[in-house]
């Protein structure tokens, strides 16, 4: 067994040193507030004034990093080490501002924007699906447009909310709107629920969006669904937004807009994991709710699912 001591930075051993021992940062990496010489970094976002159902996701970040003290250096499903292959750290949260989402989208832009421009991948995790809008602006102003891929329960396409453009539910129609995304080369994975209407899924598909809802999923298979989904943005800069609901609420019930008949984990993790290829420019997990969580069940699956997608850069980098 080997272990690349020389790197500047890598996760605390846990032979040596017991989990339950602070300081807390996802799956124990280093803490530091300078990306320089990072290719990856852990960025919380606590913040989600954007809600308008059930509150708590700011209390994701902090779910999260406990939820990933099992994590450990070998990712067998993708045969990498990928805190050995890249240089990942937790930079800890963006300082935001509870009562205010104007000022929070400032303070995120600002941060993200000095890891891009460090040629620092952003790994993020909400807080509520609004942060995201501020990522893919800064993300499109380095990459322009993007491809996305974004599994939800939800379109979030929806045009406002009591009046409010700016919600959970809204950021990928302002993203749209701001020309951030590519939706000939973007899909809405895991789709399902009541709809406010029966124009919304066809609306989406008009735009220009794969829409993959759960029943198609569930007949064709997740290996069909995904060998699509590469086939749609191969080659291409791809973000990833993941909302923790978009798996069933028997395996993550601590998020704030449960649908049931969802993703298994097993399913949600196979997804990401059949993304290995593609040319990642930054992702996000968002709207865990530690307050619906039982035995933190929720929070390990979102740490798991966030170790995949840095697995998922440095099996890339690996294969380079």
């Amino acid at each position: 067994m080997s272990s690349r001591v020389d790197k500047r930075y890598y996760p605390a051993d846990s032979l040596k040193t017991p989990r339950f021992t602070g300081p807390i940062t996802f799956a124990r990496l280093p803490y530091t507030r300078d990306p320089a010489g990072l290719d990856a970094a852990f960025i919380g976002i606590p913040f989600d004034g954007g809600v308008v159902f059930r509150s708590g996701a700011r209390l994701g970040p902090l779910a999260v990093r406990n939820g990933s003290l099992l994590l450990r250096l070998y990712n067998p499903a993708l045969r990498v080490k990928p805190f050995e292959v890249l240089e990942v750290a937790d930079m800890g949260d963006v300082a935001v501002v509870p009562n205010s989402l104007e000022r929070t989208y400032e303070n995120v832009s600002q941060e993200i924007s000095a890891v891009l421009k460090a040629g620092v991948t952003p790994v993020v995790c909400g807080g509520d699906h609004s942060i995201t809008l501020p990522l893919l602006r800064e993300v499109s102003k380095i990459h322009g447009k993007i491809a996305l891929l974004h599994f939800d329960s939800h379109l979030d396409l929806v045009e406002s909310h009591f009046g409010q453009r700016y919600t959970h539910g809204t950021v990928f129609r302002r993203a749209l709107e701001e020309g951030l995304i590519d939706p000939e080369h973007s899909a809405h994975i895991g789709i399902r629920g009541s709809l406010f209407s029966e124009e919304e899924v066809l609306e989406a598909e008009e735009a220009g969006f794969r829409v993959v809802m759960m029943e198609e999923l569930e007949r064709v298979g997740v290996e069909a669904v995904v060998r699509d989904l590469v086939r749609r943005v191969e080659g291409l800069p791809c973000y990833v937004s993941f909302d923790i609901d978009v798996c069933d609420p028997a395996y993550a019930p601590g998020t704030g807009t449960p649908e049931v008949g969802g993703l298994t984990s097993r399913e949600a993790l196979s997804m990401v994991r059949g993304l290995k290829g593609l040319r990642f420019v930054g992702f996000d997990l968002v709207e865990v709710s530690p307050p619906y969580d039982h035995g933190e069940i929720t929070a390990i699956l979102a740490a798991n699912i966030l170790y995949e997608f840095i697995s998922l850069l440095a099996w890339w980098r690996q294969k380079k």
